[in-house]
């Protein structure tokens, strides 16, 4: 079969590898779509020797059939539709049998420990399968398995309603998710971000108003739009600024979640953490047992993933793909098998 490895120093190579063989409890999935994460681009660019992937098939986003399975697997059979969970613990420790795979001591990450999803076919234990409802498609399996589920895994955090209003740092996929998932809980939603195409992708899904980033008076814009500030933030770019300016927008009491981060630590300042009451959370993927909850509220608010896909690449032409969701001048990008 055919993989995408990430060299790193935007470099890439889609080399041949053997067609995976499941063993007891493992089952392969015949890949159909796997989408470009940001935090693909990370390994992409990383020096070479110093933390690139240069072994093993990046990805980590992947939805498709059910190929074969091994022995003793009774959670789906050949022929099934999936998304797939992107991390594989031990199955043993506390935080496995709590459902927080992501901490496992011992847990394996798609594209970053073991062989991932930019592939034809995807080597997985079977509990990390989840059957997609016959209303969602692959392209919806994709974003479950990384951009959804980190949006939703947040907000349920933040908790936006239809009291609230929640502005929307960074409109990237994850960002786009948080758009479309906080208008879906009934919030009022405020996106803040740097490119056209993203800002125009934000309002299509549902954003009462787009603020760029870029403008040099963008502060000014916000204090406009929102005079005494936001209930909520959900930050998304990882940029020290957006998390400056997240702080600044928060209303006394107010709220935000942070999903990326990158570069020195950025300056937060802590009197306006004590003297307005700020709290300010992290969230990392999110548990695998609630993805079937995720599910069921994607289908009954038919969150409209397909809209923030612009772009759809085959294997082959990796290196455009990548060279195109690292200049940000697109939404989601997939592969598509």
């Amino acid at each position: 079969m055919k993989g995408i490895v990430l060299l790193g120093d935007g470099e890439l190579e889609v080399r041949w590898f053997p067609d995976p063989i499941p063993g007891p409890q493992e089952v392969v999935v015949r890949v159909k779509t796997a989408a470009i994460c940001g935090s693909d681009i990370h390994m992409y660019h990383a020096p070479k020797g110093c933390g690139s992937k240069h072994h093993l098939i990046a990805g980590h986003e992947p939805a498709g059939i059910v190929d074969s399975v091994g022995p003793d697997v009774t959670l789906v059979k050949p022929g099934d539709r999936v998304s797939v969970y992107h991390y594989i613990g031990c199955g043993k420790c506390k935080n496995c049998l709590a459902g927080f795979w992501q901490w496992c001591p011992e847990t394996k990450g798609l594209g970053a420990h073991i062989n991932g999803a930019d592939a034809e076919f995807v080597l997985v234990k079977e509990q990390n399968c989840f059957v997609l409802p016959d209303e969602l498609s692959f392209i919806d399996g994709s974003f479950m398995a990384c951009a959804a589920g980190t949006t939703y895994s947040a907000l349920m955090k933040l908790q936006p309603n239809g009291a609230t209003t929640i502005a929307v740092i960074g409109l990237g996929p994850v960002g786009l998710c948080g758009v479309a998932m906080s208008k879906a809980m009934g919030a009022r939603v405020v996106a803040i971000g740097r490119r056209k195409i993203r800002l125009d992708l934000a309002k299509e899904l549902g954003a009462d108003c787009v603020v760029d980033a870029a403008d040099p008076d963008v502060r000014l814009e916000l204090q406009r739009l929102l005079p005494g500030g936001v209930d909520l933030v959900y930050e998304t770019s990882g940029a020290p600024e957006a998390q400056q300016l997240m702080v600044g927008i928060l209303k006394p009491g107010g709220k935000a979640c942070v999903v990326a981060g990158r570069g020195p630590e950025p300056t937060i300042n802590a009197a306006a953490l004590i003297g307005r009451q700020l709290t300010i959370m992290g969230s990392f993927v999110l548990p695998i047992w609630m993805v079937p909850e995720m599910a069921a509220f994607i289908v009954r608010h038919k969150i409209p993933f397909e809209k923030m896909v612009t772009h759809r690449f085959s294997i082959d032409q990796a290196k455009e793909a990548f060279e195109l969701f690292d200049s940000g001048e697109c939404g989601k990008v997939v592969f598509e098998f």
